[in-house]
């Protein structure tokens, strides 16, 4: 026998791979939804935003990719105790919550209306309770990755709770949309993909290494699959001019052909890993390090840029597609949201902490009440 052929490493920690391939992400976040303001700009004609309708077909599915790093990043998680466990999901509900209230008091600042308390209130409070309708267009994201982690742990750890939550979410879920609240309670639309993949990253170790070929050849196949990817694929067979319009949208439990997504996303992962790796050391690498090593802060920073930036500049783009123009919203949206972390990331870590430390007081709290109607020893009672 020969030597053995060494599948080619990525040239990066595993860390380092993590953060690079999170910083891609979003990147790329940021760069879609600048592509849907240029399509709205251009009346959401198609025919008009050919090229940033395309751009949004090929890119707006990748969203489920986020879930599989989160389970990528914690691989031991049905090891921890369970209030270890449940601490990160009531943070990522809190900082939903402060997302969209911190939306609310961004577009009241630069759009002053007022129609009296009960109005405020309205809209400050119930997106809170029924976790869906935020004015924050990122707080969906930490509610669903929230319920992605639960679901992940009771399913390895607990599953007769896991059926009880499931039973007690679905009677909530029911009763929301029954009384005209929401029908996306929670955003649970999303809840069995986002589950899927992170349960995927758990099994996925952080530093397991692509061979080349099987990364470039991921590219062009996720390309295709996303591009074919529509409703009714199996009974209809492929076809490239079918349903142009139609965009995979976890966000809103659009799927498309949903064992199709879940291919076409399997492949844009393996593409990522290994395009994060062999990037790592490189000036593009460093870049999306930069985002992705701070990436709930900048997650959090880019639902009140959206709010702020995005809508206004919409309003001033040029009528007409152009690479030039493609070209300058991708530098624009990286150079922005760098510079505003620059500026503001002491605030925006401060809101970290203190989502944190909240989520750690309703934890201990949650331990407190439960010690307090536990059985005590018989030797303890009164």
């Amino acid at each position: 026998m020969g030597p053995r052929r060494p599948v080619i490493s990525t040239g990066a920690s595993a860390a380092d791979r993590g953060a690079v391939a999170r910083g891609y992400l979003l990147i790329a976040v940021f760069y879609v939804h600048a592509l849907y303001g240029v399509f709205q700009s251009m009346g959401a004609n198609p025919a008009q935003a050919m090229a940033a309708g395309a751009q949004l077909k090929l890119l707006a599915p990748q969203i489920s990719a986020f879930f599989f790093l989160s389970g990528m990043a914690a691989p031991h998680l049905n090891r921890k105790h369970w209030l270890a466990a449940i601490k990160p999901s009531i943070v990522l509900v809190i900082l939903a919550a402060l997302s969209h209230l911190g939306a609310i008091a961004f577009d009241l600042a630069t759009t002053p209306r007022w129609y009296g308390w009960r109005w405020l209130a309205h809209i400050a409070l119930k997106p809170i309770a029924v976790g869906t309708g935020y004015a924050s267009f990122v707080a969906w994201f930490f509610v669903v990755l929230a319920a992605a982690r639960l679901s992940a742990y009771l399913m390895l750890r607990a599953r007769l709770v896991l059926i009880l939550v499931l039973v007690i979410s679905g009677a909530l879920i029911a009763t929301a949309d029954w009384r005209g609240w929401t029908d996306n309670f929670y955003e649970w639309r999303n809840w069995p993909t986002a589950t899927l993949f992170f349960l995927i990253g758990m099994r996925v170790a952080i530093d397991r290494r692509i061979p080349t070929a099987l990364g470039l050849l991921a590219l062009p196949a996720t390309l295709l699959v996303a591009w074919l990817n529509r409703p009714g694929l199996f009974a209809e067979g492929p076809c490239f001019t079918c349903e142009l319009a139609f965009v995979a949208q976890p966000m809103v439990g659009q799927y498309g052909s949903f064992p199709v997504y879940v291919a076409e996303q399997l492949l844009f992962i393996t593409f990522l890993l290994w395009v994060s790796g062999r990037t790592a050391d490189t000036m593009p690498g460093r870049v999306a390090a930069f985002f992705g090593n701070e990436s709930l802060a900048m997650l959090l920073m880019h639902g009140w840029v959206l709010t702020l930036l995005y809508f206004p500049a919409g309003r001033s783009l040029p009528g007409k597609e152009s690479i030039f123009l493609f070209v300058s919203i991708l530098a624009t949206v990286i150079v922005v949201h760098g510079f505003l972390f620059f500026v503001f990331k002491g605030a925006l870590r401060s809101v970290i902490r203190f989502a944190f430390r909240l989520g750690g007081a309703v934890t201990f709290g949650i331990e407190r009440s439960l010690l307090a109607f536990a059985p005590r020893p018989r030797g303890e009672q009164k």
